[in-house]
């Protein structure tokens, strides 16, 4: 029973995950159009924390309490996984090769319409640093904010 408590738990918080990255990509590489790659990182970071944040309280943990101290608590720890998401994507920024993807739209008579390019190294950066900071966000909910009292 346990194991499927925690298997449910875990998929309820991959999807709520899935949700809040989105929001965080969008923001992120929206943002980056106009600022520096750090300010747009923790910008897109803060916006998928208020969408997790939600969805996991009321959803994956079922938390319904008006218990400030928890806000407190998960703004910690959202706050430590911003400072090893925002380093990490700078580290690898870095370290990582500035490669282009390029993608066009085309007419029949093959003239360009419209031209795309993602920068690989920014993508690649953005879902490893992602990874890890969800990792350590997952363990910290499920055995220290969100914990189940015993």
């Amino acid at each position: 029973m346990a194991i499927y408590q925690a298997s449910k738990q875990l998929t309820k918080f991959i999807i709520s995950g899935i949700l809040a990255v989105g929001v965080d990509f969008v923001v992120y590489f929206g943002l980056s159009q106009y600022m520096g790659t750090n300010e747009a990182k923790a910008l897109s970071f803060c916006s998928g924390m208020i969408v997790t944040y939600n969805l996991n309280k009321y959803w994956t943990w079922r938390q319904t309490d008006k218990n400030n101290k928890r806000l407190t608590l998960f703004a910690i720890l959202y706050l430590i996984a911003l400072i090893v998401n925002v380093s990490t994507n700078k580290l690898l920024l870095e370290g990582l090769p500035n490669y282009l993807l390029r993608f066009s739209i085309e007419q029949e008579t093959q003239a360009v319409v419209q031209s795309y390019a993602i920068g690989l190294d920014k993508f690649f950066a953005f879902f490893i640093a992602t990874a890890i900071s969800a990792s350590l966000t997952f363990i910290g909910q499920k055995y220290w904010l969100f914990k189940e009292k015993d």
